[in-house]
């Protein structure tokens, strides 16, 4: 599903796993799909990013850690940013914006955290959708995006992702997508401020290739 084309990464010529190529920004591509597009995030999205953010904040505020004072400040942004471009340089994490197509509009982000290379090979996912864009299957779309440049380009073995038991939203998603329940942790990640339990689930390469 989707086109892309990924400059910065080199492929090992044992055929495994591709390793970003060091640089000092991350690679200027996106993943394209029917109806939305992802790519990394710049400078430039702050304006966009904090107003679809603070616009949905009483929508999101209750599936994520907990916001800090000046989290929509343009200050904040870019020390994400720094993070993420640092993530993206080693290896470590790719994040994504997600933009619906044809207007360019930005309507939420996935992140690709905690990659771990050697005997594992697998990395977490989380996302966020404004709640407009809700329901009409972009998030669908946009982390099957991911989940093929996971592992097609970055040659994972699995990807975890954890949902709050009762955001049946995320869980019927993550289902349809082929993640499959393995487990349930109790005060697993803080959610505003307080640890909660999780839903958690997995996806295997092998299972993704036979589905999609």
């Amino acid at each position: 599903m989707g086109s892309w084309t990924l400059p910065g990464l080199r492929k090992k010529s044992d055929g495994g796993a591709r390793a970003p190529v060091p640089t000092q920004t991350i690679p200027a591509f996106q993943l394209a799909g029917e109806r939305v597009f992802v790519r990394p995030p710049s400078m430039e999205d702050w304006p966009s990013w904090a107003l679809v953010r603070g616009r949905n904040r009483s929508h999101l505020e209750p599936f994520e850690p907990e916001w800090s004072d000046d989290c929509l400040k343009p200050e904040f942004y870019r020390r994400r940013l720094d993070r993420q471009t640092r993530e993206w340089i080693t290896g470590r994490g790719f994040a994504f914006l997600i933009f619906r197509k044809p207007s360019a509009d930005l309507i939420g982000g996935i992140n690709v955290n905690n990659v771990t290379r050697g005997a594992a090979q697998f990395a977490s996912v989380g996302y966020w959708i404004d709640e407009a864009a809700q329901g009409q299957g972009l998030m669908r779309e946009a982390l099957q995006l991911v989940l093929s440049f996971c592992f097609d380009e970055l040659h994972l073995n699995r990807i975890n992702a954890a949902s709050l038991p009762h955001n049946s939203r995320s869980i019927g998603m993550l289902r349809r997508l082929g993640f499959e329940e393995e487990g349930f942790a109790r005060r697993y990640i803080q959610i505003q401020g307080d640890y909660a339990d999780h839903v958690l689930f997995g996806l295997l390469a092998q299972d993704y290739r036979k589905r999609f």
